[in-house]
């Protein structure tokens, strides 16, 4: 690669996975955001981030009932902590299994309720 001119901008030293040079605007020394050694923290909260703003995930966060949004939160976070190590796959299963437990639950309840509201609005339910 050719030096950059004062005018030119310096362009990434590194070398993509099809094996052309990467060509891609150098952020701070040698090499740009993706290929730069020391920014690897950086790029993975990005694509944390970029995972969980997604449209598809948030039209999935919307599904959950606001009363499990913190259940979610917590199954998510418990997700990644076992992916990195942090916490067993036991553990987790074990959240997993109350999670569900949780869900039966409310979705009894609700489905008591809405048969009583039928009932009500059907004259007082059945005789």
């Amino acid at each position: 690669m050719s030096e950059p001119t004062p005018t030119e901008p310096k362009r990434c030293e590194a070398v993509r996975k099809d094996g052309q040079p990467c060509g891609s605007l150098v952020v701070s020394g040698r090499y740009c955001f993706t290929h730069d050694p020391e920014r690897a923290e950086q790029r993975k909260a990005a694509h944390q981030k970029g995972g969980r703003n997604s449209a598809k995930i948030a039209r999935l966060r919307g599904l959950v009932p606001p009363r499990l949004q913190a259940v979610y939160d917590t199954l998510e976070g418990a997700l990644a902590e076992v992916h990195d190590g942090a916490l067993a796959a036991r553990q987790a299963m074990a959240m997993a299994a109350l999670a569900r437990a949780m869900v039966a639950v409310l979705t009894a309840g609700e489905l008591e309720e809405r048969v009583r509201e039928l009932e009500l609005a059907n004259g007082g339910g059945a005789k």
